[in-house]
């Protein structure tokens, strides 16, 4: 695990209970078309300035809390919460483990300032990459309308973090 990656791991292990961050990211994009694909593995999705909550999940969980007040608001029917699709979240803390890595679970507060995709480190124009997947649609969510955003970021993802007097970049 790179230096980076030890240094948010190190403060997100002292979380107790939410905190809110601001997060950059750079992520490896999974294109349609397996192997074929000559951009496959060259493609990365650059996210900056995402405002977003971890949470801690200590005594009821962080994500499905939000939903039932959101649900509430609106009128509707509490939500209950399905198992996860995959990793195994880590009692307590952010954290997923899944297959000998490490994730950080976060909710979305507010939409990056910037999205850009980089073809072998270079801008590309979205509409040029080769089985780029669609828009992801959230979860059902209850039905409702102001749905919460939850992403599972791997550590060695995260570029920058901002949480408090923690920097790190």
């Amino acid at each position: 695990m790179e230096k980076k990656s030890k240094a948010i791991l190190a403060a997100l292990k002292q979380l107790n209970g939410a905190a809110i961050a601001a997060i950059d990211t750079l992520t490896p994009v999974k294109l349609t078309g397996g192997k074929k694909n000559e951009m496959q593995g060259k493609i990365y999705k650059k996210v900056s300035g995402s405002n977003i909550m971890f949470f801690c999940n200590l005594n009821s969980n962080g994500y499905e809390n939000m939903v039932n007040r959101r649900l509430a608001s609106e009128g509707k029917e509490p939500f209950t919460l399905n198992p996860r699709a995959w990793g195994e979240r880590v009692t307590g803390t952010p954290f997923v483990s899944h297959k000998g890595s490490l994730y950080v679970e976060a909710i979305f507060l507010k939409a990056p300032t910037k999205i850009e995709y980089l073809y072998n480190g270079e801008p590309i124009d979205q509409d040029k990459i080769i089985g780029l997947p669609g828009v992801k649609e959230e979860g059902y969510q209850g039905n409702l309308e102001n749905k919460v955003i939850i992403r599972t970021y791997h550590l060695e993802n995260i570029t920058s973090l901002k949480m408090g007097e923690l920097s790190v970049i």
